[in-house]
């Protein structure tokens, strides 16, 4: 019974102090809150195993090369490891491609999938309608997705059997997959591959997984890729550009590119919890010690001590049971926020959900919160006799430089982490604006992306056609009012589309592949991609009307590649051979030099880059980017380009898009991660600076006495104001100081994140320094004035 008296009555407690309350379960629930989201997020993405049998057995394996980058696979490689690999359960090879897919009349943009080996038997997933395909499958069938059923083909019972029009052939639907899988990521379609994979060595065009008999082979797995890369080192020579073979478990491999950015997330978060536990602890400080007396009465007459223990921390449970539920709302909001409303790229974002795991991390934060405040009050008050207690309070005395002494502790670890916090603002901060500066290597305003799609293929004759329809189109929009030039690449910079190779820039042997003299990107361009980018043409030219499918087949160079070949030698004139995207061998004669352009990132130097002409290699160019620079503005050349398409390219899906789009879009995960922790920051900064003017008031409401006697000795106001504000800057010293230790021992995290900035700027944490600094001045300012303010001769008395 006693305990339902102890919980009602701290009930009636919190309740007497609705605005204490109030503001201790806001705080709480933000940290919860923010603390509860992150978690799910790397729960689901980095903790959770794939939704597949045994899926810590399934790897991905990619090539490195000589720098140790990855790379994918050139099939021959991926044929020699699948089949020297021990353990090995099954494996295959696959490339996805985003192009249209017809069905009944209606046509879409789809990611179709070509896998050729044991794909689902790699994941171990069965089809849920019909069934699925292996190696041995050579019809034209495919597989299609949950999703792509229920909406494309609207959940048809009768799908079994349909044709589907891919790359502008038919083929018949065999099966549909559950709804949880989708690998890759935004797959709709899956489709054997039956065409030559390729007899090159350095043509990467393969990403690949594989399932091992079991999770412990992966080490013996590594060994024998490893001594197979030295073997075909020491067999194929130049033929070959894989330094080494890499296996990652493929949940690690698809969650490594967010890695960082999470934990780094999940550390300013950490922060921001305890941060509000601080601060949640104080409030609760300073309420117990303006119920000093009430507490010394209960104890006076008879309470024990567990007793008012037992009070204490009911009080505090129900303040983190209610931050709890608080929390858990506003998780939900945020992750519904996550899936369905932002733009983020996250891998597995569908998984990303608040469960029981989340549920039982609210029901261990929230005992947890109780507890530590429930301690911090009662340490405060370990060496006060209930005698002691009653006398101070009858003299109007509040008691209490032991929570003083704890409240100032406790802001000193609020002011600590919010200065951590506030130094990983401005570092990424820094980093994002640094990274704003660079130059792209192109002119993103007043231009228009249109992304269009046409069938893949290997026949030559359909590329042609597929080229053909590209060049109408391109001439139909420069006919518009106020299009000043249209040019088309098969891979627009910064938006993803890595297609690269080592490529040989001293043609010796036409019919092997190219020696591995240098690394760059390939792109398939039309004349006018280059103005209509404004990519500066720095020698030559560009590809015109002399450059025809049956003429001599000639490319355009990057300022980066041309240099990292030739050294200061001109290129204009030297053959080159690039063929390793298309198969297309043919020796190249470099006509232009153009301006490098940031391909895949913008915090790495850009690297070569190799353009073909759209019409003498249209293979590798299905899907076709163009960019459209106007005079007019953005808004009012939409419109038109949108009827054109609808009007004349009905057989080809779409996308517009603002050139300056694909350089925000780049920056977007450090975007998100710099948002969120600044907004942790200034959370924290309002909590540790409402702390401390809290404490200093507080304070100073108890040392009236004290100044009244310094007064009437001859102290004048300034005195007194100096040294209240010395009390607080000293607190709020230390807790800088600590926090820039802090910071600097935590640097390693986002060391990787960081650009053009050192871990240990000495601006930053000056600035933050000096900005806290300020802030906590003027926290102190108006309880320093409070303090000259007091009237000695009212006070003593």
């Amino acid at each position: 019974m006693s305990w339902m008296q102890d919980l009602r009555f701290a009930l009636r407690s919190l309740r007497s102090q609705a605005g204490t309350t109030v503001f201790a379960v806001s705080t709480l629930a933000l940290g919860l809150g923010a603390a509860v989201s992150i978690y799910a997020v790397i729960d689901a993405v980095l903790l959770r195993e794939l939704p597949y049998p045994n899926a810590d057995r399934i790897v991905q394996a990619s090539e490195l090369a000589d720098d140790g980058h990855a790379m994918r696979f050139a099939w021959p490689n991926y044929a020699d490891l699948s089949a020297s690999l021990p353990g090995l359960d099954a494996a295959a090879y696959y490339a996805a491609v985003s192009g249209p897919v017809t069905a009944a009349g209606s046509m879409q943009r789809a990611t179709t999938v070509y896998a050729g080996g044991d794909f689902f038997r790699v994941f171990g997933i069965a089809a849920e309608r019909g069934r699925s395909f292996d190696a041995r499958t050579r019809e034209r069938v495919v597989v299609v997705s949950h999703a792509l059923w229920q909406g494309m083909l609207h959940g048809r019972d009768d799908v079994l059997g349909s044709t589907l029009t891919i790359d502008g052939q038919p083929a018949t639907i065999i099966g549909v997959m559950p709804p949880a899988f989708a690998y890759p990521e935004q797959a709709s379609v899956w489709m054997p591959y039956t065409d030559d994979p390729g007899s090159s060595r350095s043509a990467h065009n393969w990403s690949v997984v594989a399932r091992l008999r079991d999770a412990a082979a992966l080490g013996e797995a590594r060994l024998a890729a490893a001594t197979l890369a030295s073997r075909l080192s020491r067999e194929y020579g130049d033929q070959t550009d894989a330094a080494g073979f890499e296996l990652v478990p493929l949940r690690d491999a698809l969650a490594a590119p967010v890695r960082q950015p999470l934990l780094l997330l999940a550390a300013g978060t950490a922060f921001l919890l305890l941060i509000a536990i601080t601060n949640a602890a104080n409030l609760l400080l300073a309420s117990n010690a303006s119920r000093s007396r009430e507490l010394a009465v209960r104890a006076a007459l008879g309470a024990s001590g567990l007793r008012i223990a037992r009070q204490i921390f009911f009080e505090g449970l129900l303040i983190a049971t209610a931050a709890g539920a608080a929390a858990l709302g506003l998780a939900m909001a945020a992750i519904r926020l996550l899936v369905h409303g932002g733009d983020v790229h996250l891998p597995r974002l569908g998984e990303i959900a608040i469960g029981s795991g989340a549920i039982v991390f609210v029901l261990v934060g929230a005992l947890s919160i109780a507890f530590v405040t429930t301690l911090a009050v009662l340490w405060s008050r370990r060496r006060r006799s209930t005698t002691l207690a009653l006398r101070e309070s009858a003299r109007g005395q509040s008691p209490g430089r032991s929570q003083l002494a704890m409240r100032a502790a406790l802001l000193v670890g609020q002011t600590a982490l919010t200065t951590a916090l506030l130094v990983g603002v401005g570092l990424l901060g820094r980093s994002f604006l640094a990274l704003l500066d660079i130059d792209p290597g192109y002119r993103a305003e007043s231009a228009m992306t249109v992304q269009l799609s046409r069938p893949q293929t290997r026949d030559p004759a359909i590329a042609f056609d597929n080229a053909r329809r590209f060049d109408e189109v391109v001439g139909e929009i420069r006919a518009l009012p106020g299009v000043e030039t249209v040019g088309g690449v098969s891979s627009l910079p910064l938006d993803g589309g890595t297609n690269g190779a080592f490529w040989d820039g001293s043609v010796t042997d036409i019919g092997q592949a190219p020696k591995p003299i240098g690394y760059a990107e390939f792109r398939v361009a039309t004349g006018d991609y280059f103005a209509a980018a404004g990519i500066p043409l720095l020698a030559g030219r560009s590809f015109d009307e002399r450059d025809r499918a049956d003429g001599n087949h000639v490319a355009v160079v990057s300022a980066a590649a041309a240099r990292a070949t030739w050294g200061d030698a001109d290129p204009v004139g030297r053959r080159i051979q690039y063929g390793n995207m298309d198969g297309d061998m043919h020796v190249l004669t470099v006509v232009g030099v153009v301006g490098d352009v940031h391909e895949s990132s913008l915090d790495r130097a850009p690297v070569g880059a190799v353009y073909v002409d759209l019409d003498q290699r249209p293979l590798a160019a299905a899907d076709f980017n163009l960019i459209v620079r106007s005079s007019l503005e953005l808004s009012a050349l939409a419109p038109s380009l949108r009827r054109l398409l609808e009007n004349h390219a009905a057989d080809m899906p779409y996308a517009l898009a603002p050139l300056a789009d694909l350089r925000s879009n780049a920056l977007a995960e450090r975007r998100i991660s710099l948002v969120l922790l600044a907004a942790f920051a200034v959370i924290a900064l309002v909590l540790a600076v409402g702390g401390l003017y809290g404490l200093m008031a507080y304070s100073v409401g108890q040392r009236q006495h004290e100044f009244a006697l310094r007064q009437a000795l001859g102290a004048d106001r300034g005195r007194v104001v100096r040294l209240v504000l010395r009390s607080g800057l000293g607190i709020g010293a230390v807790g800088i100081v600590a926090g820039l230790v802090m910071a600097l021992a935590g640097s390693r995290l986002a060391t990787n994140l960081l650009y053009g900035v050192a871990s240990t700027d000495p601006l930053t944490l000056c600035g933050v320094a000096l900005l806290l600094l300020g802030t906590i001045l003027l926290a102190c300012l108006l309880p320093a004035r409070r303090a000259s303010a007091i009237a000695p001769g009212e006070a003593l008395q």
